[in-house]
């Protein structure tokens, strides 16, 4: 069952830790910006991007428009990777350049807003798994992840949490949405903060309706349809990848008490599985490693792996990476476990 974790190490330890990981990290020049190699990728995104969207608007059978809305899923999740990155610094040293790759790939493609979301997220990693500071934990109209969560809820939601290691695999075909909400309120609530996120989601609903509809004579449903029906898809997708990350990990009541750390090793569950899926992943299923060092591009995390393990092994450090089917059933036990209060 979840509990708090405990401090066992001290702040001189866990830095210790860290900087000889760090050391090893820094040499082997994992930490380089991934520029070159992530511009050809959004190109490659983009042409793809074109093509699906082709599909979407003007497929003439149910075959063609189905491809089209699976491939717009599978990109939307791509350029969602990138923006994620972007967010991380991953892709330049400049600033601008990191800011100028988030807002293509996550706000004029993807709808939410980049500067919105990547405040959020750098929450969710200096908070980890806090129920106070960690924004990815404030879900308790739908679920409960904690057992003071399940207990502020009424009588109606506590009957309704029992079922929810049942219902929230259905539920997941609106995480998509959930999240592109959440993040278009937020830039529009605060409109003057979040000038550029502004700008850019006029520019994203213009590429999304305003070219295909007053453009090319794309008739409004089937643009609707191809917005739509690809961010149906994208949910489950995206929350398989995102909730297996820390979902039923140990919380952390008083995060200023750890090192960094042990409080992103503690909080954070790696997913082990062959590499050639790793592309599926984003390099999220490397969840210790880039809780570590999250201005590592992705396809270096492996290495990062590597080194992380090995030091650990070394040191005696526990070391959570479980394969994926592993992480899907612990999740499930521990929804269930809320659900019955113990």
């Amino acid at each position: 069952m979840q509990g708090y974790a405990e401090a066992t190490l001290s702040d001189q330890e866990g830095r210790a830790h860290w900087r000889a990981l760090f050391d090893d990290v820094k040499g082997q020049r994992l930490m380089a910006p991934s520029f070159p190699r992530t511009l050809v990728k959004l190109g490659a995104l983009c042409a793809l991007l074109g093509a699906a969207l082709w599909l979407a608007w003007f497929g003439e059978s149910w075959v063609a428009l189905g491809a089209g809305y699976a491939a717009l899923a599978l990109l939307l999740a791509q350029f969602a990777f990138m923006g994620h990155d972007a967010g991380h610094g991953t892709v330049g040293r400049r600033a601008a350049v990191n800011q100028a790759f988030g807002q293509i790939a996550m706000t004029l493609v993807g709808g939410l807003g980049f500067d919105e979301w990547t405040r959020r997220h750098r929450l969710h990693h200096q908070f980890c798994q806090d129920e106070k500071g960690d924004p990815d934990m404030a879900v308790a109209f739908i679920v409960s992840l904690t057992k003071a969560s399940q207990r502020r809820k009424g009588t109606l939601g506590r009957s309704l949490t029992r079922y929810q290691a049942i219902y929230i695999w259905p539920l997941s075909v609106f995480f998509g949405y959930s999240q592109r909400h959440l993040s278009q309120a937020a830039v529009l609530g605060d409109l003057r903060r979040n000038r550029l996120d502004g700008a850019v989601l006029g520019l994203h609903f213009l590429l999304w309706f305003g070219v295909p509809c007053l453009l090319l004579g794309v008739p409004v449903s089937a643009a609707l349809l191809a917005y739509l029906v690809p961010m149906t898809i994208l949910g489950p997708y995206l929350a398989a990848i995102f909730w297996v990350n820390h979902i039923g990990m140990p919380l952390v009541e008083r995060p200023e008490s750890f090192s960094f750390f042990e409080h992103q090793v503690v909080t954070s569950r790696t997913i082990v599985n062959p590499p050639r899926w790793d592309w599926l992943f984003g390099g999220l299923n490397f969840q210790i490693e880039h809780h570590l060092f999250p201005k590592v591009p992705p396809m270096r995390l492996a290495a990062v792996q590597a080194i992380v393990r090995r030091h650990f092994a070394q040191h005696g450090i526990p070391y959570h990476g479980v394969p994926f089917w592993a992480a899907l059933k612990s999740i499930t036990a521990h929804l269930r476990a809320i659900a019955r209060g113990s």
